[in-house]
Order: C-alpha cells, then sequence, then structure tokens
C-alpha cells in the first residue's frame, strides 16, 4: 500500500474515532454484538406520516421484519416487492415490516422516489437520515433484512439480497409466527 493511501486510512480512521462512528463503520456497536440469538436493541424513529414507530409497542405479540434500504441501491429496489407479498401474505398472522430507509438527503425526496415505484408500500417506512438505528443494528452494507421474533430475538440477519432470498427470508418468518400462535394458545 502506497504512503499517500495508508495517510487517507488513517486518517479516515481517525475521523470516524472522532465523531464516534469508528465501532458502527466497523461492525462492532455501542449495545454489544448484533447477530441470531442476540436481544434486539431497542429503537424508534418517525415514519413518513410523521408518526413514532416504537420497537417495544411489538415485542411479545409481533414478529418483525427489518428491511434497511436506500433509493440509490438497486437490489434493495429489487428485494422490495419480495418483502410486500410476504407482508401481505403474513401480516394477518403477526408479522410487522418496517422499512429503514438510510438516504440522507431528505425526506421529500424519498416519498417522491415511493410515489414513482410501480407498487404501493404497505408498511411504514422511517427514515433514519442519522443512521442511529441503522448504527444500533450494524447495518452498515444494503439491502439488510433482519427478523426479530415475538421475544425480541434476531432470528435472521441478512445482507445482500438474490433472487430466491425471500424463500428462506419467509421460511424463518413463519417458523417464528408459528412459535408466536404456540405462545399465544399457553396464555
Amino acid at each position: 500500500m502506497s504512503p499517500k493511501k495508508i495517510t487517507g486510512a488513517l486518517t479516515l480512521v481517525i475521523f470516524l474515532a472522532h465523531a464516534g462512528l469508528a465501532g458502527a463503520f466497523f461492525g462492532i456497536g455501542k449495545s454489544g454484538k448484533v447477530e441470531v440469538g442476540s436481544p434486539a436493541p431497542e429503537f424508534s424513529g418517525t415514519d413518513l406520516e410523521k408518526n413514532l414507530i416504537q420497537y417495544s409497542s411489538y415485542r411479545g405479540n409481533s414478529v418483525v421484519l427489518l428491511d434497511f434500504w436506500s433509493i440509490y441501491c438497486a437490489s434493495c429496489v429489487e428485494e422490495m416487492p419480495q418483502l410486500i407479498e410476504i407482508y401481505n401474505d403474513l401480516k394477518d398472522q403477526g408479522l410487522v415490516v418496517l422499512g429503514i430507509n438510510l438516504d440522507s438527503f431528505g425526506t421529500r425526496r424519498v416519498i417522491r422516489f415511493i410515489n414513482g415505484l410501480e407498487y404501493t408500500i404497505p408498511y411504514p417506512v422511517i427514515i433514519d437520515k442519522k443512521r442511529t438505528i441503522a448504527m444500533a443494528f450494524n447495518a452498515m452494507v444494503l439491502p439488510t433484512t433482519i427478523v426479530i421474533d415475538a421475544s425480541g430475538k434476531i432470528r435472521m440477519y441478512h445482507v445482500g439480497y438474490k433472487k430466491g432470498d425471500e424463500k428462506e427470508i419467509r421460511k424463518v418468518i413463519e417458523s417464528s409466527l408459528q412459535k408466536l400462535k404456540r405462545a399465544e394458545k399457553t396464555k
């Protein structure tokens, strides 16, 4: 590596450390490691209709899918109709989907993009402009799809999208919904 590249890399690390972002950039969350089996971090955000969405209101009674995306991420946009289909099929069984948009240029542009889609996004979209939710979940590569069961444990942490991934996502959600249904019967 050339001295110029080393200096650039060190400058980036120093900047990130100073800005308090080094942990998120290098995959180390303040709240601990985020992986399958670990508890989901608490979070809240405002959706496009200015409603406050709090994760705590879903824990215990819903399976939650988080879809971290950007309008400039082609695979995010390719995955979206698959997630919408899963949501429409399973919402009545206790599935909640939250889109977490990571674009930093403003809500109006995201709304314009969504309105220009050939399909409607039927679930809330939270604008995470400061990336606080993304940092809590170490979602730095897009798309990142996370499934959280009703007990608050992460059941799937999936980075990227290729055709067919939706089958595994659906399988994990259906399994989590079956556990939720059994838990409700024993109450």
